[in-house]
């Protein structure tokens, strides 16, 4: 019997939860190439709270940012991707549920 007229079979495999991280446009339109990372980061709010959070990519004009909440992300962050390293202003671009897409402001000092 094939996988087809087995019962139960095609449901399983649409169950399975995507990873965000497999949602991302893989067509190029930045300006700059972003090397994948996974390095631990901050978001640090206006008010001056400090979100954790994963930098999946990064270039010099932005990065992929993975967060619990990404719609909750106000339009301008602060991002320190290095903690030794100053933080960078940035705008986010886009988000989904837990990815978001940042575009620094200023160049890194």
């Amino acid at each position: 019997m094939s996988d087809q007229n087995k019962t139960g079979v095609g449901k399983r495999q649409a169950r399975r939860k995507t990873d965000p991280i497999d949602l991302v446009n893989l067509e190029e339109r930045r300006r700059s190439v972003r090397a994948p990372t996974f390095k631990a980061g901050e978001i640090i709010l206006e008010d001056g709270t400090a979100l954790d959070c994963v930098v999946r990519n990064v270039s010099d004009s932005g990065c992929l940012i993975k967060i619990e909440n990404a719609n909750a992300l106000p339009e301008e962050i602060l991002v320190k991707i290095d903690l030794g390293k100053c933080a960078r202003r940035a705008t986010i671009i886009w988000r989904a549920t837990s990815l978001a897409g940042a575009m620094f402001l200023q160049e890194p000092s």
